[in-house]
């Protein structure tokens, strides 16, 4: 089932719906909206998401961003359900600085993707199209 992009983004940002699951419990976030972001190497979700479902931090790291700044992160194992996917064992660095989850390329090089940019739709397949 495609996915709308998000058109309050000029130009409008691919995303699919996520779902975040701590690893050590049955409790789980609501259905979030995750920007596809191919250039990025890891996925973030908000601090204030993980801290609801009480996702643990399991290490510290440093997080450099596109403009090379340097910052220390909270590293989290969680399972991952993108667009009805389920990825176990991901994992995550909790982003403190915005409320979009960016789903990078840790979590979008374990699906197959259809970006249909002038459709403005997103999906995640289970095979590859053919070609004619």
């Amino acid at each position: 089932m495609p996915f709308s992009y998000d058109p309050t983004f000029t130009p409008p940002f691919p995303r699919l719906p996520v779902i975040v699951t701590p690893i050590e419990s049955g409790a789980q976030s609501a259905a979030l909206s995750g920007l596809i972001d191919t250039g990025a190497d890891a996925t973030l979700i908000p601090q204030a998401q993980l801290q609801a479902i009480k996702a643990k931090e399991i290490y510290r790291a440093r997080l450099r961003s596109h403009w090379g700044e340097s910052r220390t992160v909270s590293v989290h194992l969680v399972d991952l359900q993108v667009a009805g996917h389920n990825l176990p064992g991901i994992e995550v660095i909790a982003e403190d600085l915005t409320e979009d989850v960016l789903l990078g390329r840790n979590v979008l090089n374990r699906l197959i993707l259809l970006l249909d940019g002038p459709g403005a739709s997103a999906d995640v397949v289970t095979r590859r199209p053919g070609r004619r």
